[in-house]
């Protein structure tokens, strides 16, 4: 484990009032819980983060990207490494393509709830699907998120990354491998930003399939306590909501967290959760469908650090 002083050397391109050393996550991440971090770093550009990895690497600090912090849980032991937060990476354009097509120009930290609202005000149809997702774009196109019949994989034109040994490089959509949730994108590449072709449309057609969307979401999903969105990824033909709810454990409760009542793929704060409840009630809920069940459910959200 490197010292603070070796962390902040490599940090060193990175302002020091953007620098939280020893920083407990539940200040930050959508859940509310989690551990402490070794630091957490926000890069202000695309460059910036290109000169941070490269001295990381070459001190052997370990580090991890993250975006909104949507679905992220670091464990109560914590992080030894450092966190870069890429929410500064938050740029957004929106470039002619050819007839009535548009290219929108996204980095990696950029809200998805952003990016699709301006989508909308300029009348720009295609990414309706993605309204209420609370994600950044770079995470998004990692694990090719989707709603509706869509995924990102559908509109995504290239990928911005920086590789494994620090350089930049751009991904074309048609090299890289997408499936359900997830992509072949090297895991060792930061992305550093997206393009996505959309096509001119009615605005006010698009608002109203986006308003569809949002209200279909607050009927279904539980937003009124802290949460990662959903827990599982659905196995194939099937809801994994579904299966937890049919085996009684809506509802379930391991100290401050909770299966929602609302829906099953969702785990909620209550109040005073801790990442450890958390993930013993995500292991209840995999052991108990898979020996009643048969299916084994793997976890949508991201789980980072050491121990419990």
């Amino acid at each position: 484990m490197a010292d603070k002083r070796t962390i902040a050397e490599a940090l060193g391109a990175i302002d020091a009032d953007r620098i939280w050393f020893d920083e407990p996550m539940a200040r930050h991440a959508s859940l509310k819980l989690g551990g402490v971090v070794d630091a957490l770093a926000l890069p202000e550009n695309e460059q910036q983060l290109g000169l941070v990895v490269c001295a990381l690497k070459e001190k052997g600090i370990a580090f991890v990207p993250v975006g909104n912090l949507t679905n992220i849980l670091v464990t109560d032991g914590g992080y030894r490494g450092v966190v870069l937060w890429l929410k500064l990476l938050d740029q957004i354009h929106i470039v002619p393509g050819s007839d009535d097509e548009f290219v929108i120009d996204a980095q990696a930290g950029a809200p998805l709830g952003r990016v699709v609202s301006l989508a909308a005000d300029e009348g720009l149809a295609g990414l309706e699907f993605v309204c209420g997702i609370p994600g950044s774009v770079g995470g998004a196109v990692r694990m090719n998120a989707g709603a509706y019949g869509k995924e990102m994989k559908d509109v995504l034109s290239d990928v911005r990354i920086i590789n494994a040994a620090g350089r930049t490089e751009t991904l074309p959509r048609g090299g890289i491998n997408f499936f359900y949730r997830g992509s072949d994108i090297p895991a060792a590449a930061i992305i550093t930003g997206a393009r996505f072709v959309v096509r001119k449309g009615d605005r006010v057609e698009i608002k109203k399939r986006m308003a569809e969307i949002q209200k279909q979401r607050r009927e279904k999903h539980p937003l009124d306590y802290p949460s990662a969105g959903s827990v599982f990824k659905n196995p194939p033909g099937l809801f994994a909501g579904r299966l937890i709810e049919e085996l009684g454990m809506k509802g379930r409760r391991l100290g401050d967290v909770q299966v929602s009542k609302k829906h099953a793929n969702f785990i909620v704060n209550k109040g005073q959760g801790t990442a450890s409840e958390m993930l013993e009630l995500i292991e209840l809920i995999r052991d108990t469908v898979a020996r009643q069940k048969g299916v084994t459910l793997e976890t949508e959200i991201v789980i980072i650090g050491d121990g419990r």
